[in-house]
């Protein structure tokens, strides 16, 4: 059961990548690839992060990478950077509260659009640290 409340069974550090391909209208498009690593510290965990983006923006507002995350003992939280038509690498590192489930929820995503903007997200992922 995946309530917080059972150990974890899993490795004490965990690496997977999280992507997100979107746009096509009026030539906008966002393409995102996060490779994530989450290393259990205790009670806490430590996200470490390469975030590779490109964004080719026709109109609308200016397209952000977005990466979601946060563990069964917290709520979403969120990073975001500028994405720009040349391919850009940022490097990120987080830390967080765990539960025993040692659960971290993970989903990559871009905004941008035609006129007001929205959010798209990528598949959420999960790891087991």
């Amino acid at each position: 059961m995946l309530n917080g409340l059972n150990p974890a069974a899993a490795a004490a550090k965990e690496t997977t990548v999280l992507t997100y391909d979107g746009g096509g209208f009026a030539g906008n498009w966002y393409k995102v690839k996060i490779t994530a690593t989450v290393t259990r510290i205790g009670d806490r965990y430590e996200l470490s992060a390469l975030v590779e983006s490109r964004c080719i923006h026709d109109e609308g507002p200016a397209p952000e990478w977005g990466l979601a995350f946060g563990s069964s003992a917290e709520s979403w939280r969120y990073e975001e950077g500028t994405c720009s038509p040349d391919w850009k690498k940022v490097t990120l590192k987080e830390t967080g509260p765990l539960r025993r489930d040692g659960r971290v929820y993970l989903q990559a995503g871009a905004y941008g659009g035609l006129l007001l903007g929205s959010w798209g997200w990528g598949t959420q992922r999960s790891v087991w640290v």
